[in-house]
């Protein structure tokens, strides 16, 4: 009788901790089974863009392919920008800094995150061959306010007018309410 307490705290606490052991291991065992099938937890198919979009299992599948490929051929190039810009930290550590070396660091480094600026655009522009025309619409509206955030719709605010902050600035001086 003695035992019995003993014997119930002893399978108690192993159920704890093996539920502690399990809440934080089971992210990496569900992440590695996912990796297992060629899934993983990013991309077109785990996108909430690919239920905001309307997209087909087969739209999702293109477009998580170009994903794959883009990222495969922009990661050559991150590489050199971490390598450059530890040259430039590197740089920045020492005593005096030469404008040629800084001017020859930033052009580098601004160089590579041009281009790969540029990879990117030009992967959103092939993809929206795979959408509806629903869809582009949609899509497009999330790449407008991913880009200039704030700006509000074309139809809101044609471009080419200015706003009452300043000259040069773009936005839209007829909205209601706006403070010139």
């Amino acid at each position: 009788m003695k035992n019995r307490p003993l014997i119930t705290l002893l399978v108690l606490s192993l159920g704890i901790n093996i539920g502690f052991l399990l809440h934080w291991s089971w992210p990496k065992i569900v992440s590695r089974h996912a990796a297992g099938r060629g899934q993983s937890q990013f991309g077109w198919h785990a996108s909430p863009m690919k239920q905001r979009l309307g997209l087909s299992s087969d739209q999702a599948r293109r477009m998580e392919s170009e994903r794959r490929q883009l990222l495969a051929q922009v990661r050559p190039l991150q590489d050199e920008l971490r390598l450059k810009r530890r040259g430039l930290f590197l740089l920045l550590k020492s005593q005096a800094v030469p404008d040629a070396e800084l001017d020859a660091a930033l052009s580098g480094i601004a160089r590579l995150q041009a281009t790969i600026e540029k990879m990117f655009i030009l992967h959103s522009l092939k993809v929206k061959a795979f959408f509806t025309p629903a869809q582009l619409q949609k899509y497009e509206a999330f790449f407008e306010q991913g880009l200039c955030p704030g700006m509000g719709s074309e139809a809101a605010c044609p471009p080419g007018k200015m706003s009452g902050r300043g000259p040069g600035r773009p936005g839209c001086g007829d909205r209601p309410g706006e403070i010139k």
